[in-house]
């Protein structure tokens, strides 16, 4: 029976050495625990505590933010609440056992698209999405590897615009050795209030 979970994210970095984890998608490693009172038992989130559903994220994505918050480049402005909290549950973590342990089990968890009861304008959803998002995080949400952009299809909506106003306010995005957070703060602040309502809904559907 799987374990229950918890962690909040959502923007990558992966361990230089290579490691293989030895929990499999449905034995949750021992240090997953900590997870469970934010981020449901399934990996899902919680948005009335403003946690991001972290199921299905990839390996590379989950590595990244937990790097990200127990080195100082995610998680430190006194606004980011939930941020550090994550810092100090990321502090405790073991980056070369326990991250990709953790990773690995988080991106075999089966994802459930979120409920999302957001309205908004399609058409210019979707040309507001693909002009300013889909170049990195693929035309349908579903993240690019190779851009090192996490999949933002399924994920709660109400999460997904916290983060982006967070990147617009300079909450987050600005630490100087967190490039691709810096790129989100600049490309964030391009994206007025009926833009990212008309984008959230795009990525909803999706």
């Amino acid at each position: 029976m799987r374990v229950l979970s918890f962690f909040k994210v959502l923007s990558l970095g992966l361990l230089s050495t290579a490691i293989v984890p030895t929990s499999t998608a449905d034995e949750a490693p021992a240090t997953y625990l900590q997870c469970i009172a934010c981020h449901d038992d399934n990996g899902q989130g919680n948005t009335a505590l403003s946690s991001p559903a972290i199921a299905g994220l990839s390996e590379s994505y989950i590595t990244r933010q937990l790097n990200n918050y127990a080195s100082g480049k995610r998680g430190q402005h006194p606004e980011d609440v939930s941020g550090q909290q994550m810092v100090m549950i990321s502090k405790q973590l073991d980056l070369n056992k326990d991250v990709p342990a953790l990773a690995y089990y988080i991106a075999n968890l089966p994802q459930v698209k979120a409920v999302s009861k957001l309205s908004g304008d399609l058409k210019n959803g979707s040309r507001y999405y693909h002009a300013k998002c889909g170049a990195c995080h693929g035309g349908q949400a579903q993240g690019n590897k190779s851009f090192n952009a996490p999949k933002l299809a399924g994920q709660h909506s109400s999460y997904l615009s916290k983060q982006m106003r967070n990147f617009s306010s300079d909450v987050r995005g600005t630490h100087a050795d967190d490039k691709l957070g810096r790129q989100m703060a600049m490309m964030a602040k391009t994206v007025n209030e009926k833009e990212l309502k008309d984008i959230l809904f795009f990525i909803s559907q999706q």
